[in-house]
């Protein structure tokens, strides 16, 4: 497995897609978590119990941003939603790595180092960009400081993802540059 990491907003999703594009076969950490808890799933049914039915949309969908306003900037609450959803994230991650054996299996994992994940045989890719322009692109999402802050908050620095990482991606050029840098490095990564 090869897990993609980085900060919020940095274009883990560019790079992810981007790799996706190039014939690897991929999987998002947080597409798995979304399909866990969909209308009508168990694991909604538990987040709704512990957290209140009132995180329920008309639909039958979770109130996301919601559910993120209740866990980001309380570590007991997140610690709870983490220990429950991350063994299945885990699961469903290691079905699909085997799947794709022998070729490369791309995972997007943005709090990687965050929660502590060891999986053997592992390389990592830290997405990296300018703090000005994750915060441009936060800004752009139409969140406010304080919930840009709250997040950030949960989170290893840039730097710190890039520094311990086996490779880095770096985001501050255009798509263009983007997708040659990913085509350069999955060469690079089927041919080991």
């Amino acid at each position: 497995m090869i897990v993609i990491t980085g900060g919020i907003g940095c274009g883990k999703s560019a790079v992810l897609a981007n790799f996706r594009a190039l014939g690897a076969h991929c999987a998002d950490a947080d597409d798995i978590a979304h399909g866990l808890y969909a209308p009508g799933t168990e694991t909604l049914q538990a987040i709704l119990r512990h957290f209140g039915a009132d995180l329920s949309l008309p639909d039958g969908a979770l109130n996301r941003p919601e559910l993120g306003r209740r866990v980001f900037g309380h570590p007991e609450e997140l610690a709870w939603l983490d220990d429950f959803l991350h063994p299945k994230i885990r699961a469903e991650l290691a079905r699909l790595d085997a799947e794709a054996a022998p070729e490369p299996f791309f995972a997007a994992i943005p709090l990687w180092y965050e929660t502590g994940w060891i999986i053997p045989d592992t390389k990592v890719i830290a997405v990296w960009c300018t703090p000005e322009m994750q915060l441009e692109r936060l800004r752009k999402r139409g969140w406010d400081d304080g919930e840009i802050q709250r997040r950030l908050a949960s989170q290893l620095s840039l730097d710190e993802k890039r520094d311990r990482a086996d490779y880095v991606v770096e985001t501050t050029g255009s798509l263009e540059e983007l997708h040659e840098k990913c085509v350069v490095l999955l060469q690079k990564l089927r041919s080991r």
